[in-house]
């Protein structure tokens, strides 16, 4: 019998006609016929050739050769319910309890025969180990020693497994707080790299696409220059490949790994793509996936991520505001599209979904939505300064060191923009003093220094910020990664005439 066979006769109605109206809704004309034949023939299942004609009115060699691409195919579409419903497969357990306790033990079996190979394949664990040990069990009651122990024997393998996911979770949540403050010596954090890495070879997929996507967060993280490494680009590429190709696995309830792995892909070519490129990415990785529907309950990650990458692009490409008329002069397409993503911003900000557990999350979508703000008039720029203003005194007592460089990068511009030099020191001073002994994003650091030492010219004409300012355009020029933030530094040391 087909793995798709298999997977069509485990599911209850719910869950089939979940199944069916998605393929409906994706126009997969014949994942659903095929599924659709599957169901009517129940537990009689015939062979392929009989499938093979009743999909294809066919049945010669052209036609099977096309009928196994489309049971591949239709398998790995099983990953809507293994993403949306990854409990599918438990109610089969009740059922194969209702025949044994009927006294129809042949019944009982053939279902936990199918169930099992499915769930092993899929690597549900716990639909597994149920299995496992109501086998074990019946070959205790029928004294067949051997094969009660080799069962048992898989139940720990799985047990460890279990264990394991729950392992890499733990110290996901523990090491990669949000909350959290992120300052690591070079040994820390080879410590948390490694402490994944061994799991790279699990005989577990569900386990080596987990970690793999941990050490490349790790990274992320904490600001490592080495996230932004060939070696990184392509590892994420691998995963996503991966994560595709076996989109079938299991992963815990409400956890997108692949939204995660597609954000971190999208960080990285921020900065290398030009605007259609990344705006063509960004729609590709963002927007081709159906959204899983446990974001119905929550914020809406998806939607704040893609909003994350808009802005920072927006920020990275049009962070001139210090230029005389520079918004009047703003192509009216830009205009258009800030005030679009200005408008999005301000109604997931509206909603009432902010409550108590959400702080920072709720903090880090505001300093988006000031990110568009300082794009637009004065009048937005000073309505993003005192929205930032209030977040830092309002939220004081909130955990939020991850944001701090973010947050204060989108202030000091906001106030550099306004030409207040006085309010670009005091800002200076309390994100040194609020980020001394932090791990910091490097663009973010290199941006407010720079917006400061151009602001201390400006005010004092002293000869120390031209050489700050040289070691800056330094700096910049010898990462790829800052190639944007040296072409502003250039721009402002051309347009206030700074003697570099």
């Amino acid at each position: 019998m087909l793995s798709i066979q298999k997977v069509i006769l485990l599911l209850d109605d719910y869950h089939f006609n979940e199944f069916k109206n998605h393929l409906k809704e994706s126009n997969a004309e014949l994942p659903l016929k095929l599924i659709t034949q599957i169901r009517k023939d129940e537990w009689l299942q015939k062979e392929s050739d009989h499938l093979c004609k009743a999909v294809y009115d066919s049945k010669d060699e052209k036609s099977k050769k096309k009928f196994f691409q489309l049971v591949h195919y239709t398998f790995r579409l099983t990953s809507y319910l293994s993403r949306n419903h990854p409990s599918f497969l438990h109610h089969n357990i009740s059922l194969i309890e209702q025949y044994i306790n009927k006294g129809e033990l042949q019944k009982a079996n053939d279902i936990a025969e199918v169930l099992l190979d499915i769930a092993e394949k899929i690597e549900d664990f716990s639909t597994a180990i149920a299995i496992h040990k109501y086998y074990a069990q019946q070959a205790f009651i029928t004294e067949n020693k051997t094969t009660a122990i080799k069962h048992h024997q898989r139940i720990s393998e799985l047990l460890k497994y279990e264990h394991i996911v729950n392992q890499i979770y733990l110290y996901m949540r523990q090491n990669l707080n949000f909350k959290g403050k992120s300052s690591l010596s070079d040994k820390e954090m080879e410590e948390h790299l490694n402490f994944y890495d061994k799991y790279r070879k699990s005989e577990s997929l569900s386990i080596q696409l987990l970690s793999r996507f941990a050490y490349c967060q790790t990274l992320n993280y904490l600001n490592a220059e080495r996230f932004y490494s060939t070696e990184i680009s392509e590892e994420l590429d691998t995963l996503t490949d991966d994560l595709e190709k076996n989109g079938f696995i299991i992963f815990s309830f409400s956890d997108d790994i692949q939204l995660n792995v597609d954000y971190l892909k999208l960080k990285l070519l921020i900065h290398k793509l030009d605007k259609d490129e990344l705006q063509k990415e960004a729609a590709a990785l963002i927007k081709k996936r159906e959204p899983l529907r446990f974001w119905k309950n929550y914020v809406n990650t998806p939607e704040i991520i893609y909003l994350s990458i808009q802005a920072s692009y927006y920020l990275t490409h049009h962070c001139y505001g210090y230029r005389k008329d520079y918004n009047e002069n703003l192509p009216k397409e830009i205009k258009t599209q800030i005030g679009f993503y200005k408008k999005k911003c301000e109604e997931i900000l509206a909603k009432p979904i902010w409550d108590e557990g959400l702080y920072v999350r709720f903090i880090n979508l505001n300093n988006i939505y000031c990110g568009f703000l300082i794009l637009g008039t004065k009048e937005e720029i000073q309505k993003a300064v005192e929205k930032l203003e209030s977040l830092l005194v309002n939220f004081q007592q909130i955990a939020f060191q991850r944001l701090y460089d973010a947050l204060f990068a989108t202030l000091i511009i906001g106030y550099f923009y306004l030409g207040d030099h006085e309010g670009i020191q005091e800002c200076y001073k309390r994100y040194e003093k609020l980020t001394a002994g932090t791990s910091k994003n490097i663009e973010n650091d290199v941006t407010i220094k720079a917006i400061y030492y151009t602001s201390q010219w400006q005010s004092t004409q002293r000869k120390q910020y031209v050489e700050k300012l040289q070691a800056m355009l330094k700096k910049t020029n010898e990462n790829d990664k800052l190639k944007h933030v040296e072409t502003m530094i250039r721009d402002m040391i051309q347009y206030f005439d700074i003697p570099v």
